[in-house]
Protein backbone atom coordinates (compact mmCIF):
# COMPACT_ATOMS: atom_id res chain seq x y z
CA UNK A 1 0.00 0.00 0.00
CA UNK A 2 1.26 3.35 -1.01
CA UNK A 3 2.23 5.90 1.88
CA UNK A 4 0.16 8.80 2.86
CA UNK A 5 1.63 12.04 0.39
CA UNK A 6 0.37 14.55 2.48
CA UNK A 7 2.03 16.28 5.53
CA UNK A 8 0.80 15.39 8.98
CA UNK A 9 -0.06 19.39 9.88
CA UNK A 10 -2.60 18.84 7.11
CA UNK A 11 -3.77 15.20 7.75
CA UNK A 12 -6.28 16.13 10.53
CA UNK A 13 -8.23 19.17 8.57
CA UNK A 14 -8.12 17.29 5.73
CA UNK A 15 -10.74 14.27 7.76
CA UNK A 16 -13.10 17.63 8.03
CA UNK A 17 -15.01 16.01 5.14
CA UNK A 18 -15.95 12.69 7.53
CA UNK A 19 -17.22 14.96 10.75
CA UNK A 20 -20.70 14.05 9.50
CA UNK A 21 -22.48 10.35 10.02
CA UNK A 22 -22.19 8.22 6.80
CA UNK A 23 -21.75 4.62 6.03
CA UNK A 24 -18.75 2.76 4.59
CA UNK A 25 -18.80 1.98 1.00
CA UNK A 26 -20.98 -0.30 -0.37
CA UNK A 27 -17.90 -2.81 -1.10
CA UNK A 28 -18.24 -3.61 2.83
CA UNK A 29 -21.51 -5.94 2.19
CA UNK A 30 -18.74 -8.33 0.35
CA UNK A 31 -15.98 -8.37 3.18
CA UNK A 32 -18.73 -8.52 6.00
CA UNK A 33 -20.77 -11.58 4.51
CA UNK A 34 -17.21 -13.18 4.38
CA UNK A 35 -16.41 -12.55 7.75
CA UNK A 36 -19.37 -13.96 9.06
CA UNK A 37 -18.64 -16.94 6.74
CA UNK A 38 -15.56 -17.09 8.11
CA UNK A 39 -16.34 -16.52 11.63
CA UNK A 40 -19.16 -19.72 11.24
CA UNK A 41 -17.12 -21.92 9.05
CA UNK A 42 -13.31 -20.92 9.55
CA UNK A 43 -12.63 -22.99 12.83
CA UNK A 44 -12.49 -26.44 11.02
CA UNK A 45 -12.00 -28.30 14.19
CA UNK A 46 -15.23 -27.21 16.17
CA UNK A 47 -17.31 -28.35 12.89
CA UNK A 48 -15.68 -31.44 11.90
CA UNK A 49 -18.23 -33.54 13.70
CA UNK A 50 -20.77 -31.66 11.84
CA UNK A 51 -19.01 -31.82 8.53
CA UNK A 52 -18.93 -35.46 8.87
CA UNK A 53 -22.63 -35.59 9.39
CA UNK A 54 -23.41 -32.78 6.30
CA UNK A 55 -20.91 -35.27 4.47
CA UNK A 56 -23.01 -39.01 5.20
CA UNK A 57 -26.52 -36.16 4.52
CA UNK A 58 -24.97 -35.05 0.95
CA UNK A 59 -25.04 -38.61 -0.08
CA UNK A 60 -28.46 -39.61 0.87
CA UNK A 61 -30.06 -36.28 -0.12
CA UNK A 62 -28.34 -34.16 -2.25
CA UNK A 63 -31.17 -31.39 -2.82
CA UNK A 64 -31.73 -30.89 0.39
CA UNK A 65 -28.25 -30.06 0.90
CA UNK A 66 -28.14 -27.44 -1.74
CA UNK A 67 -31.41 -26.04 -0.97
CA UNK A 68 -29.45 -25.84 2.92
CA UNK A 69 -27.04 -24.39 1.97
CA UNK A 70 -28.78 -21.50 -0.20
CA UNK A 71 -30.37 -20.95 2.60
CA UNK A 72 -27.62 -20.39 4.84
CA UNK A 73 -25.99 -18.06 1.93
CA UNK A 74 -29.44 -15.94 1.92
CA UNK A 75 -28.92 -15.39 6.23
CA UNK A 76 -25.31 -14.45 5.61
CA UNK A 77 -26.22 -12.27 3.02
CA UNK A 78 -29.28 -10.45 4.93
CA UNK A 79 -27.21 -10.59 8.31
CA UNK A 80 -24.46 -8.61 6.58
CA UNK A 81 -26.87 -6.14 4.93
CA UNK A 82 -28.33 -5.20 8.27
CA UNK A 83 -24.94 -4.72 9.67
CA UNK A 84 -24.23 -2.75 7.11
CA UNK A 85 -27.54 -0.45 7.12
CA UNK A 86 -26.96 0.06 10.75
CA UNK A 87 -23.11 0.95 10.57
CA UNK A 88 -22.56 4.47 10.96
CA UNK A 89 -19.23 6.57 11.86
CA UNK A 90 -17.69 10.11 11.58
CA UNK A 91 -14.74 11.84 12.91
CA UNK A 92 -15.17 14.85 14.65
CA UNK A 93 -12.80 16.73 17.43
CA UNK A 94 -9.92 14.18 16.71
CA UNK A 95 -12.09 11.25 18.17
CA UNK A 96 -13.47 8.55 15.95
CA UNK A 97 -17.13 8.08 16.90
CA UNK A 98 -19.09 4.69 15.70
CA UNK A 99 -22.33 3.77 16.13
CA UNK A 100 -23.43 -0.01 15.29
CA UNK A 101 -26.17 -2.87 16.30
CA UNK A 102 -29.04 -4.33 14.51
CA UNK A 103 -31.45 -6.07 17.63
CA UNK A 104 -28.78 -3.73 20.47
CA UNK A 105 -27.38 -0.10 19.79
CA UNK A 106 -23.83 0.75 20.65
CA UNK A 107 -21.99 3.69 20.08
CA UNK A 108 -18.34 3.49 20.11
CA UNK A 109 -15.98 6.85 20.51
CA UNK A 110 -11.91 5.84 20.17
CA UNK A 111 -10.08 9.69 20.83
CA UNK A 112 -7.06 9.67 18.45
CA UNK A 113 -4.88 9.75 21.73
CA UNK A 114 -6.24 6.18 22.95
CA UNK A 115 -5.49 4.46 19.45
CA UNK A 116 -2.60 2.47 19.98
CA UNK A 117 -2.18 0.58 16.51
CA UNK A 118 -3.50 1.44 13.28
CA UNK A 119 -3.99 -2.18 10.90
CA UNK A 120 -4.59 -1.69 6.96
CA UNK A 121 -6.24 -4.10 5.03
CA UNK A 122 -6.25 -4.29 1.92
CA UNK A 123 -8.52 -7.90 0.31
CA UNK A 124 -7.75 -8.83 -3.55
CA UNK A 125 -11.37 -7.60 -4.16
CA UNK A 126 -10.68 -3.88 -2.70
CA UNK A 127 -8.09 -3.28 -5.16
CA UNK A 128 -10.01 -2.45 -8.19
CA UNK A 129 -12.16 0.17 -6.30
CA UNK A 130 -8.91 1.32 -4.57
CA UNK A 131 -10.44 0.54 -0.70
CA UNK A 132 -8.51 -0.27 2.71
CA UNK A 133 -10.55 -1.67 5.79
CA UNK A 134 -8.99 -0.21 8.09
CA UNK A 135 -8.76 -1.79 12.10
CA UNK A 136 -8.30 0.47 15.11
CA UNK A 137 -6.76 -1.09 18.42
CA UNK A 138 -6.59 0.84 21.36
CA UNK A 139 -3.74 1.32 24.20
CA UNK A 140 -3.13 -2.11 26.99
CA UNK A 141 -5.61 -4.59 24.60
CA UNK A 142 -5.74 -6.60 21.96
CA UNK A 143 -8.87 -6.79 21.37
CA UNK A 144 -10.49 -5.42 18.28
CA UNK A 145 -11.67 -2.35 19.49
CA UNK A 146 -13.31 -0.53 16.20
CA UNK A 147 -13.08 -1.47 11.94
CA UNK A 148 -13.99 0.45 9.50
CA UNK A 149 -14.84 -1.63 6.68
CA UNK A 150 -14.28 -0.13 3.40
CA UNK A 151 -13.39 3.40 3.85
CA UNK A 152 -11.24 4.86 0.23
CA UNK A 153 -7.57 4.68 0.21
CA UNK A 154 -7.05 7.97 0.36
CA UNK A 155 -9.34 8.61 3.56
CA UNK A 156 -7.81 5.84 5.45
CA UNK A 157 -3.97 6.73 5.02
CA UNK A 158 -5.09 10.43 6.30
CA UNK A 159 -7.08 8.93 9.13
CA UNK A 160 -3.98 6.76 9.57
CA UNK A 161 -1.32 10.07 9.46
CA UNK A 162 -3.33 11.66 11.66
CA UNK A 163 -3.96 9.72 14.58
CA UNK A 164 0.15 9.20 14.67
CA UNK A 165 0.52 12.91 13.89
CA UNK A 166 -1.44 12.62 17.37
CA UNK A 167 0.66 10.28 19.24
CA UNK A 168 4.18 11.85 18.52
CA UNK A 169 2.91 15.33 19.54
CA UNK A 170 1.79 13.66 22.76
CA UNK A 171 4.90 12.20 22.92
CA UNK A 172 6.76 15.16 22.63
CA UNK A 173 5.08 16.96 24.80
CA UNK A 174 5.32 14.67 28.00
CA UNK A 175 9.17 15.16 26.98
CA UNK A 176 11.21 16.45 29.69
CA UNK A 177 12.73 20.00 28.39
CA UNK A 178 16.09 19.14 28.91
CA UNK A 179 15.74 16.07 26.84
CA UNK A 180 14.96 18.21 24.00
CA UNK A 181 18.15 18.85 21.42
CA UNK A 182 18.82 22.32 20.98
CA UNK A 183 19.23 21.71 17.50
CA UNK A 184 15.98 19.97 16.88
CA UNK A 185 13.87 23.31 18.20
CA UNK A 186 16.20 25.46 16.33
CA UNK A 187 15.48 24.40 12.84
CA UNK A 188 11.80 22.68 12.59
CA UNK A 189 13.02 20.83 9.62
CA UNK A 190 15.02 18.96 11.91
CA UNK A 191 11.75 18.10 13.90
CA UNK A 192 10.16 16.40 10.88
CA UNK A 193 9.85 12.91 12.30
CA UNK A 194 7.31 14.68 14.52
CA UNK A 195 5.28 15.79 11.65
CA UNK A 196 6.37 13.99 8.86
CA UNK A 197 7.69 10.27 9.69
CA UNK A 198 10.03 8.74 7.80
CA UNK A 199 9.95 4.66 7.36
CA UNK A 200 13.48 3.09 7.55
CA UNK A 201 13.37 -0.35 6.17
CA UNK A 202 15.10 -3.33 8.31
CA UNK A 203 13.86 -6.11 6.24
CA UNK A 204 12.44 -7.79 3.20
CA UNK A 205 11.75 -11.40 2.33
CA UNK A 206 11.91 -12.71 -1.08
CA UNK A 207 10.21 -15.55 -2.75
CA UNK A 208 12.82 -17.75 -2.05
CA UNK A 209 13.26 -17.07 1.94
CA UNK A 210 9.31 -18.01 1.94
CA UNK A 211 9.98 -21.30 0.23
CA UNK A 212 12.49 -21.92 2.57
CA UNK A 213 9.77 -21.12 5.47
CA UNK A 214 7.55 -23.08 3.81
CA UNK A 215 9.63 -25.87 4.08
CA UNK A 216 10.37 -25.39 7.28
CA UNK A 217 7.26 -25.05 9.17
CA UNK A 218 4.56 -27.29 7.76
CA UNK A 219 1.51 -25.89 8.45
CA UNK A 220 -0.63 -27.86 6.17
CA UNK A 221 -0.09 -31.09 8.46
CA UNK A 222 -2.43 -29.79 11.11
CA UNK A 223 -5.33 -29.62 8.07
CA UNK A 224 -4.98 -32.87 6.79
CA UNK A 225 -5.13 -34.27 10.37
CA UNK A 226 -8.27 -32.42 10.71
CA UNK A 227 -10.24 -33.67 7.49
CA UNK A 228 -8.95 -37.30 8.42
CA UNK A 229 -12.75 -38.21 8.96
CA UNK A 230 -12.87 -37.83 4.76
CA UNK A 231 -10.30 -39.99 3.95
CA UNK A 232 -12.24 -43.53 3.92
CA UNK A 233 -14.53 -41.93 1.67
CA UNK A 234 -11.69 -40.79 -0.74
CA UNK A 235 -9.67 -43.75 -0.66
CA UNK A 236 -13.03 -45.84 -2.02
CA UNK A 237 -13.57 -42.99 -4.53
CA UNK A 238 -10.06 -43.58 -5.65
CA UNK A 239 -10.87 -47.75 -5.80
CA UNK A 240 -13.22 -47.22 -8.30
CA UNK A 241 -12.15 -44.73 -10.12
CA UNK A 242 -8.45 -45.35 -10.57
CA UNK A 243 -8.68 -49.15 -12.34
CA UNK A 244 -10.44 -47.58 -14.95
CA UNK A 245 -7.47 -46.08 -16.01
CA UNK A 246 -5.57 -48.98 -15.62
CA UNK A 247 -4.20 -48.12 -12.34
CA UNK A 248 -4.20 -51.04 -9.63
CA UNK A 249 -3.26 -49.20 -6.50
CA UNK A 250 -4.30 -52.14 -4.13
CA UNK A 251 -2.51 -54.36 -5.70
CA UNK A 252 0.87 -52.46 -4.68
CA UNK A 253 0.14 -53.05 -1.22
CA UNK A 254 -0.96 -56.83 -1.45
CA UNK A 255 1.80 -58.82 -0.21
CA UNK A 256 -0.14 -61.52 -1.96
CA UNK A 257 0.33 -59.78 -5.52
CA UNK A 258 3.70 -58.28 -4.61
CA UNK A 259 7.20 -59.20 -3.10
CA UNK A 260 8.04 -57.53 0.45
CA UNK A 261 10.34 -55.09 -1.70
CA UNK A 262 7.80 -54.15 -3.92
CA UNK A 263 5.26 -53.29 -1.18
CA UNK A 264 8.40 -51.31 0.95
CA UNK A 265 8.75 -49.49 -2.27
CA UNK A 266 5.55 -48.94 -2.70
CA UNK A 267 5.33 -47.35 0.63
CA UNK A 268 7.96 -45.43 0.90
CA UNK A 269 6.87 -43.61 -2.93
CA UNK A 270 3.71 -43.10 -1.12
CA UNK A 271 4.89 -41.68 1.59
CA UNK A 272 6.99 -38.95 -0.31
CA UNK A 273 4.48 -38.20 -2.58
CA UNK A 274 2.24 -37.06 0.33
CA UNK A 275 5.23 -34.97 1.87
CA UNK A 276 6.10 -33.08 -1.35
CA UNK A 277 2.34 -32.50 -1.68
CA UNK A 278 2.40 -31.02 2.52
CA UNK A 279 5.60 -29.24 1.72
CA UNK A 280 4.05 -27.43 -1.56
CA UNK A 281 0.79 -26.78 0.01
CA UNK A 282 2.94 -25.12 3.53
CA UNK A 283 5.33 -22.77 0.56
CA UNK A 284 1.79 -21.69 -0.71
CA UNK A 285 0.55 -20.57 2.33
CA UNK A 286 4.08 -19.26 3.21
CA UNK A 287 4.16 -17.22 -0.42
CA UNK A 288 0.36 -16.23 0.29
CA UNK A 289 0.57 -14.84 3.74
CA UNK A 290 4.59 -13.28 3.31
CA UNK A 291 4.77 -12.00 -0.14
CA UNK A 292 6.27 -8.87 -0.70
CA UNK A 293 7.31 -8.88 2.68
CA UNK A 294 9.01 -5.87 4.46
CA UNK A 295 9.46 -4.39 7.59
CA UNK A 296 10.11 -0.87 8.60
CA UNK A 297 10.73 0.97 11.49
CA UNK A 298 9.58 4.82 12.42
CA UNK A 299 10.87 7.09 15.28
CA UNK A 300 7.98 4.78 17.79
CA UNK A 301 7.10 2.03 16.10
CA UNK A 302 7.22 -1.12 13.79
CA UNK A 303 5.33 -1.98 10.58
CA UNK A 304 5.27 -5.27 8.85
CA UNK A 305 3.56 -5.40 5.55
CA UNK A 306 2.85 -8.29 3.51
CA UNK A 307 0.67 -10.29 1.77
CA UNK A 308 -0.20 -11.69 -1.92
CA UNK A 309 -4.42 -11.97 -2.36
CA UNK A 310 -4.65 -9.66 1.06
CA UNK A 311 -2.15 -7.01 1.84
CA UNK A 312 -1.98 -6.45 5.39
CA UNK A 313 -0.50 -3.70 7.17
CA UNK A 314 0.29 -4.36 10.95
CA UNK A 315 2.11 -1.34 12.62
CA UNK A 316 2.94 -2.09 16.72
CA UNK A 317 4.28 0.47 18.80
CA UNK A 318 7.61 0.26 20.64
CA UNK A 319 6.45 0.04 23.84
CA UNK A 320 4.26 -2.84 22.96
CA UNK A 321 7.50 -4.68 22.47
CA UNK A 322 7.62 -7.12 25.54
CA UNK A 323 10.26 -8.92 24.14
CA UNK A 324 11.94 -11.22 21.13
CA UNK A 325 12.29 -14.37 20.15
CA UNK A 326 14.65 -15.74 18.17
CA UNK A 327 13.19 -19.28 17.00
CA UNK A 328 15.27 -21.94 14.78
CA UNK A 329 13.74 -25.49 14.93
CA UNK A 330 15.39 -28.62 13.46
CA UNK A 331 14.50 -27.89 10.07
CA UNK A 332 15.61 -24.53 10.30
CA UNK A 333 18.56 -25.22 11.94
CA UNK A 334 19.07 -27.76 8.78
CA UNK A 335 18.30 -24.78 6.40
CA UNK A 336 20.97 -22.49 8.21
CA UNK A 337 18.14 -20.05 8.84
CA UNK A 338 15.94 -18.67 12.10
CA UNK A 339 12.90 -16.93 12.30
CA UNK A 340 12.48 -13.35 14.80
CA UNK A 341 9.47 -12.64 16.99
CA UNK A 342 8.59 -9.22 18.12
CA UNK A 343 6.39 -9.92 21.28
CA UNK A 344 3.59 -7.32 22.76
CA UNK A 345 0.73 -7.43 24.96
CA UNK A 346 -1.45 -10.71 24.51
CA UNK A 347 -4.65 -11.25 25.31
CA UNK A 348 -6.46 -15.01 25.44
CA UNK A 349 -9.04 -13.28 23.00
CA UNK A 350 -6.47 -12.77 20.26
CA UNK A 351 -6.87 -16.47 19.19
CA UNK A 352 -10.62 -16.01 18.30
CA UNK A 353 -9.99 -12.74 16.10
CA UNK A 354 -10.54 -13.01 12.71
CA UNK A 355 -7.24 -11.76 11.80
CA UNK A 356 -4.99 -12.97 14.72
CA UNK A 357 -2.54 -14.70 12.46
CA UNK A 358 -1.97 -11.44 10.55
CA UNK A 359 -1.58 -9.52 13.87
CA UNK A 360 1.74 -10.29 14.86
CA UNK A 361 5.12 -9.73 13.58
CA UNK A 362 7.07 -12.15 12.80
CA UNK A 363 10.10 -11.92 10.44
CA UNK A 364 10.68 -15.50 8.38
CA UNK A 365 14.00 -17.28 6.85
CA UNK A 366 16.47 -15.13 8.28
CA UNK A 367 20.08 -15.54 8.22
CA UNK A 368 21.44 -15.37 11.49
CA UNK A 369 23.95 -12.53 11.20
CA UNK A 370 20.67 -10.78 9.86
CA UNK A 371 18.70 -11.83 13.01
CA UNK A 372 20.94 -10.92 14.86
CA UNK A 373 20.92 -7.45 13.61
CA UNK A 374 17.87 -6.89 14.25
CA UNK A 375 17.61 -8.37 17.40
CA UNK A 376 20.63 -5.09 18.36
CA UNK A 377 18.48 -3.10 16.24
CA UNK A 378 15.46 -3.53 19.35
CA UNK A 379 17.68 -3.68 21.93
CA UNK A 380 20.74 -1.92 21.51
CA UNK A 381 22.25 -2.73 25.26
CA UNK A 382 21.38 -6.55 24.91
CA UNK A 383 24.13 -9.08 24.76
CA UNK A 384 22.77 -12.31 23.82
CA UNK A 385 25.85 -13.79 22.26
CA UNK A 386 28.30 -13.32 24.86
CA UNK A 387 26.22 -14.47 27.22
CA UNK A 388 27.39 -17.34 29.15
CA UNK A 389 24.09 -19.63 29.87
CA UNK A 390 23.77 -21.38 32.87
CA UNK A 391 21.78 -25.26 32.87
CA UNK A 392 18.85 -25.90 35.07
CA UNK A 393 19.50 -29.11 37.28
CA UNK A 394 20.19 -32.76 36.10
CA UNK A 395 16.98 -33.57 38.65
CA UNK A 396 14.62 -31.57 35.98
CA UNK A 397 14.56 -35.09 33.48
CA UNK A 398 13.37 -37.21 37.33
CA UNK A 399 9.19 -36.24 36.36
CA UNK A 400 9.13 -36.80 33.09
CA UNK A 401 11.45 -40.34 33.15
CA UNK A 402 8.58 -41.46 35.94
CA UNK A 403 5.75 -40.72 34.20
CA UNK A 404 6.88 -41.09 30.81
CA UNK A 405 9.75 -43.15 29.98
CA UNK A 406 8.67 -45.80 32.33
CA UNK A 407 4.88 -46.18 31.75
CA UNK A 408 6.17 -46.70 27.65
CA UNK A 409 8.57 -49.37 29.37
CA UNK A 410 6.66 -51.18 31.25
CA UNK A 411 4.03 -51.28 28.62
CA UNK A 412 6.48 -52.82 26.49
CA UNK A 413 7.84 -55.32 28.45
CA UNK A 414 4.26 -56.97 29.94
CA UNK A 415 2.27 -55.92 27.37
CA UNK A 416 3.50 -55.37 23.66
CA UNK A 417 6.28 -57.66 23.77
CA UNK A 418 3.60 -60.62 24.74
CA UNK A 419 1.57 -59.88 21.43
CA UNK A 420 4.36 -59.23 19.13
CA UNK A 421 8.04 -59.02 19.74
CA UNK A 422 8.28 -56.76 17.15
CA UNK A 423 5.52 -54.60 18.51
CA UNK A 424 7.61 -54.83 21.92
CA UNK A 425 10.83 -53.77 20.04
CA UNK A 426 9.13 -51.05 18.98
CA UNK A 427 7.62 -49.53 22.35
CA UNK A 428 11.05 -50.48 23.69
CA UNK A 429 12.89 -48.28 20.83
CA UNK A 430 10.02 -45.68 20.94
CA UNK A 431 10.80 -45.49 25.17
CA UNK A 432 14.39 -44.71 24.00
CA UNK A 433 13.68 -42.48 21.58
CA UNK A 434 11.76 -40.27 23.99
CA UNK A 435 14.29 -40.28 27.16
CA UNK A 436 17.20 -39.24 24.74
CA UNK A 437 14.63 -36.21 23.18
CA UNK A 438 13.94 -35.72 27.10
CA UNK A 439 17.85 -35.28 27.86
CA UNK A 440 18.60 -33.11 24.77
CA UNK A 441 15.73 -30.80 25.78
CA UNK A 442 17.87 -30.55 29.55
CA UNK A 443 20.98 -30.24 27.91
CA UNK A 444 19.48 -27.22 25.70
CA UNK A 445 18.06 -25.25 28.70
CA UNK A 446 19.86 -22.13 29.82
CA UNK A 447 18.94 -18.83 31.62
CA UNK A 448 21.71 -16.06 32.00
CA UNK A 449 20.99 -12.31 33.78
CA UNK A 450 23.03 -8.74 33.08
CA UNK A 451 22.04 -5.31 34.24
CA UNK A 452 18.85 -4.72 32.01
CA UNK A 453 17.82 -8.31 30.25
CA UNK A 454 17.29 -11.76 30.84
CA UNK A 455 18.07 -14.40 28.57
CA UNK A 456 16.81 -17.95 27.87
CA UNK A 457 17.35 -20.89 26.12
CA UNK A 458 14.92 -23.81 25.24
CA UNK A 459 14.57 -26.80 22.79
CA UNK A 460 15.37 -30.03 21.41
CA UNK A 461 16.99 -30.28 18.26
CA UNK A 462 16.53 -26.73 17.38
CA UNK A 463 16.33 -23.85 19.82
CA UNK A 464 14.90 -20.48 20.83
CA UNK A 465 16.12 -17.51 22.57
CA UNK A 466 14.06 -15.13 24.63
CA UNK A 467 15.99 -11.81 25.26
CA UNK A 468 13.48 -10.54 28.00
CA UNK A 469 13.89 -6.79 29.74
CA UNK A 470 13.32 -6.86 33.07
CA UNK A 471 11.52 -3.46 33.39
CA UNK A 472 8.51 -5.09 31.73
CA UNK A 473 7.87 -7.31 34.47
CA UNK A 474 4.25 -7.85 35.69
CA UNK A 475 4.40 -10.72 37.75
CA UNK A 476 7.00 -12.85 39.54
CA UNK A 477 6.47 -16.50 41.15
CA UNK A 478 8.97 -18.86 43.07
CA UNK A 479 7.94 -22.65 43.57
CA UNK A 480 9.25 -25.36 45.77
CA UNK A 481 8.11 -29.10 46.30
CA UNK A 482 9.18 -31.24 48.88
CA UNK A 483 11.12 -32.95 46.53
CA UNK A 484 13.04 -29.76 45.29
CA UNK A 485 13.20 -28.67 48.87
CA UNK A 486 16.02 -31.23 49.92
CA UNK A 487 18.07 -30.01 46.72
CA UNK A 488 17.39 -26.24 47.43
CA UNK A 489 15.98 -26.20 43.85
CA UNK A 490 13.28 -24.02 43.45
CA UNK A 491 10.77 -23.37 39.88
CA UNK A 492 10.78 -19.10 38.53
CA UNK A 493 8.36 -18.00 36.66
CA UNK A 494 8.04 -14.75 35.44
CA UNK A 495 4.63 -13.27 34.18
CA UNK A 496 4.85 -10.58 30.84
CA UNK A 497 1.82 -8.59 29.50
CA UNK A 498 3.25 -11.17 26.18
CA UNK A 499 2.71 -14.47 28.10
CA UNK A 500 4.86 -16.76 31.06
CA UNK A 501 8.42 -17.51 30.83
CA UNK A 502 9.42 -20.23 32.87
CA UNK A 503 12.57 -21.37 33.98
CA UNK A 504 12.30 -24.81 36.32
CA UNK A 505 15.11 -26.81 38.81
CA UNK A 506 17.39 -23.63 39.11
CA UNK A 507 19.27 -23.32 42.21
CA UNK A 508 17.76 -21.35 44.91
CA UNK A 509 20.11 -18.95 45.11
CA UNK A 510 20.20 -18.30 41.46
CA UNK A 511 16.24 -18.35 41.76
CA UNK A 512 16.26 -15.43 44.52
CA UNK A 513 18.92 -13.55 42.95
CA UNK A 514 17.06 -13.39 39.81
CA UNK A 515 13.86 -12.84 41.27
CA UNK A 516 15.23 -9.66 44.00
CA UNK A 517 16.99 -8.41 41.02
CA UNK A 518 14.22 -8.33 38.62
CA UNK A 519 11.07 -7.04 41.22
CA UNK A 520 14.17 -3.63 41.74
CA UNK A 521 14.54 -3.31 38.27
CA UNK A 522 10.90 -3.65 37.59
CA UNK A 523 10.40 -0.76 40.54
CA UNK A 524 13.45 1.45 40.14
CA UNK A 525 13.73 1.64 36.09
CA UNK A 526 11.63 3.85 35.87
CA UNK A 527 10.55 2.93 32.50
CA UNK A 528 6.88 1.66 31.99
CA UNK A 529 5.87 -1.75 30.36
CA UNK A 530 3.69 -0.40 27.87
Amino acid sequence: MAEPQISVSEATPALDALSQWQRVSPIALLYLALRLFKAIFGNVSYLAPVLIVFYQGIQRQPRAFLLGVLVVLLLLIVVALLRYWAFRFRIIDETVEIRSGVLRKAQLNLPFNRIQNVRLQQPLYYRPTGHLCVHLDTAGSKVQEAQLAALPEHWAQQLQLAIYAKRQALATAAQPLECIDETATANTEAATPATDPTETLLCRRDIGDLVLYGISNNRVILALGLLAPFYRPLVDTLNEKLPVLGLDISGWFNPAQQSWFGVGLAVLATAMFFMLLITLGSIALSVISYYQFRLYRTQDRYIRRSGLFTRHEISMTLSRLQWVKLQQDWLDKLLGRCNLHYEQLFSPLEAMQQNAGHSKIMVPALHPDAAAQLLYEAYPQQQLAKMALKGVNWRYLIPSALFVSLPLLVISLLLLIRTSVWMGSFGILLTAIVQVLLLMRWRKFGYALDTEFLYIRQGVIGADYYCVPLHKLQQLTLSQHWFMRKAQLQHLRCVYAAGALNIPYMPQADAQKLANYALYQAQASGKGWM
